[in-house]
């Protein structure tokens, strides 16, 4: 009852699953699969129908199969894709004289193949395979071929017989005997190591493969590639040969008659140089090969770039105007100052520097005094009485100049003035004199210096005037005739960064700054007894690629109190304010520096920074344009437009 129920429902599977495997018959042999999701007993059920071979199944062997197949096939093609699909679900098939079993993959090595039904072994079939080793030991081969076996294959040295047993599918196979021939080569191919004495040895590769292009691969297959080479040891200047005994003997022919001292004593070559500056190359040539030099001709060689004894001989000289270096030497040494210029001559990066120097100061001055005078001009002396206080606007001598000359005071500048006086007809005369005066001044200065640099090349921007300073003067000879002169010496006021920066190889910028702002101080105008005040930084700091960093500040808070007074009388409570005076000064000031670097590596990263600096002086034309009441322009300009004798505004 089993049986046939188990029976029934196959034939029901199959009637479901028959719409769904479309036949292409173009010559009634060639056919087309399509099974999604269909249960893999069925599926072996109509490749059995289609090659008419007969099926075992292991009862273990269960799950679903999906099949898409786009091009007709024959009934070979069929049953390597039964097999393609067996292996893909952990199952195969092992042909036996009368039927096929499918069973697990890991129980088939367990099991004897016939192949006699297969006019050609399916590529995906699971067979066993003994190959024979010739040269090689087969139980070393063993470790290095077993990752290439599936798991459910075997791999086995037998070592009397020095053969390899594998069980695998057999395009695995094939491809392990190709693996083994190409292993198991004749002792006779060996490998040998010349040394050259005059010739070069990346040269005499190049000559060896034209002269022998059939043995090392240049002009025949790639098993010829394989079993003969010859490779170069520049360091050494060593030739390696691998192959047999007559390929070996036929290169050592060659190498001994082209290994011969050079006609011109060395080679000469123009190197030109795409970054690096020609002169500094030279030094830096000269003291190296001039060492190599040295020891290559046993201490006799020549140092500093000259030619060394024997043939070590070495020389190198600098074009400025090509930027081109002329090197001259034996090709060992040529080629160690080739590959030294090839690591040098490189782009080498860039740095913006962007700083800011912020200053803000603030001024405050009060004054507040009392001037008293009186005069008796009737006797034959004037005595004279009153206060003079010097810190604090008009002083007592300008009161009294007033009172005798009948004129006008002039006030103090910066507050008010109350004075009077009087002169009566005994010639006695008086004044007073009330000042009280307050200044105040406040700034705030800031500046954006920046400044784009190579790497480890020092870089300096001055923004300011170019201002006299007078450093000497005559009026009189020694002799009495007059012969007048001022010597001037012109400096530059104003701000200076200067800056040198390292780019380290993990993105760190070392920079080594210094920063100075000076101006001229408000009193002085003329080239004589100039005062300037100055602000100066000299530093060595660490940043990140944009990071801000303060270099250093300045915080001054500067109070000045001066107070004069009449002895005694000052000390009056309220009334002593008539004979004091008191002036205040107090001045603040913070100042700060703040750098920002930024690496350029290549051309996209100096190209943005640029377009970042052009847009920032676009915004302030468009600001000017806008307070001068001027539209905007229809186009906006590019960078190029600075470069036109005739660009807009």
């Amino acid at each position: 009852m089993l049986n046939h129920r188990t029976r029934l429902v196959q034939a029901l599977m199959f009637a479901l699953l028959l719409p769904l495997m479309s036949l292409a018959q173009a010559q009634e042999e060639t056919w087309r699969l399509n099974l999604k999701d269909a249960d893999i007993r069925a599926f072996v059920t109509q490749v059995a129908d289609i090659t008419g071979y007969s099926f075992v199944v292991d009862p273990r062997v269960k799950g679903k199969v999906t099949v898409l197949s786009s091009a007709p096939m024959n009934k070979d093609e069929i049953y390597d894709l039964f097999l393609a699909v067996l292996q893909v679900h952990g199952f195969t098939a092992i042909p036996g004289e009368e039927v096929i079993k499918v069973v697990q993959q890991v129980d088939a090595k367990q099991s004897a193949e016939s192949l006699d039904r297969f006019s050609e072994t399916p590529s995906e079939q699971l067979i066993t395979r003994v190959i024979q080793i010739d040269n090689a030991n087969a139980l070393e081969m063993v470790p290095i071929l077993r990752p290439l076996v599936a798991k459910y294959g075997h791999l086995a040295g037998v070592a009397a017989a020095n053969a390899l047993i594998i069980s695998d599918h057999s395009s695995n196979i094939q491809r392990i005997e190709q693996i083994v021939r190409e292993l198991d080569s004749p002792s006779k191919y060996e490998v040998e190591v010349i040394q050259l004495n005059e010739a070069w040895v990346g040269d005499m590769v190049e000559l060896l493969q034209e002269l022998a292009p059939g043995e090392l691969g240049q002009g025949g297959g790639d098993n010829a590639a394989r079993k003969y080479s010859v490779t170069a040891d520049e360091r050494s200047n060593r030739l390696i040969l691998r192959g047999d005994e007559s390929f070996r003997d036929k290169m050592r022919g060659l190498i001994t008659q082209l290994d011969q001292p050079s006609a011109t004593g060395g080679t000469t070559k123009v190197i030109r140089l795409k970054h690096a500056d020609a002169e500094n190359l030279t030094e830096i040539l000269k003291g190296v090969m001039g060492e190599v030099v040295a020891e290559s001709a046993g201490g006799s060689g020549g140092s500093g770039g000259g030619s060394g004894g024997g043939r070590s001989g070495f020389a190198v000289f600098a074009d400025e105007g090509l930027n081109a270096l002329v090197v001259r030497g034996e090709p060992s040494i040529m080629q160690e100052a080739e590959m030294i210029v090839s690591a040098l001559d490189i782009r080498r990066a860039q740095v913006l520097i962007e700083a800011a120097i912020v200053e803000i100061s603030d001024e405050l001055g009060q004054d507040l005094g009392v001037q008293l005078g009186v005069g008796d001009e009737s006797g034959e002396s004037t005595p004279v009485a009153g206060t003079n206080f010097s810190n604090v606007g008009r002083s007592l001598g300008d009161v009294l100049g007033a009172i005798l000359s009948e004129s006008v005071i002039a006030p103090a500048t910066g507050g008010i003035t109350i004075g009077a006086g009087q002169r009566n007809e005994d010639g006695v005369s008086w004044g007073v004199l009330l000042q009280a005066l307050s200044t105040s001044a406040a700034a705030n200065l800031l500046s954006t210096p920046s400044i784009i640099t190579l790497d480890n090349q020092e870089s300096e921007i001055i923004v300011g005037q170019n201002v006299p300073f007078r450093t000497g003067q005559s009026t009189v000879t020694g002799d009495g005739t007059t012969n007048p002169f001022t010597t001037i010496e012109r400096r530059d006021i104003g701000l200076t960064l200067k800056v040198t920066p390292t780019i380290s190889a993990d993105g760190l910028v070392r920079l080594v700054v210094e920063q100075s702002t000076e101006n001229i101080g408000d009193s002085i105008e003329s080239a004589s007894d100039i005062i300037t005040n100055k602000r100066e930084i000299k530093t060595t700091v660490l940043a990140d690629d944009g990071e801000t960093i303060v270099l250093g500040g300045l915080t001054t808070d500067d109070l000045q109190v001066n107070r004069s007074k009449v002895p005694l009388l000052g000390d009056i409570p309220f009334l002593g304010r008539l004979f004091s005076s008191e002036s205040e000064r107090r001045v603040k000031r913070n100042l700060l520096v703040f750098l920002r670097p930024q690496i350029l590596l290549g051309k996209e990263s100096s190209i943005a920074a640029t377009d970042e600096k052009f847009n920032d002086l676009w915004e302030v034309n468009l600001g000017v344009r806008k307070k001068l009441g001027l539209p905007d322009p229809e186009n906006p300009p590019s960078k190029d437009d600075l470069f036109q004798p005739n660009a807009n505004d």
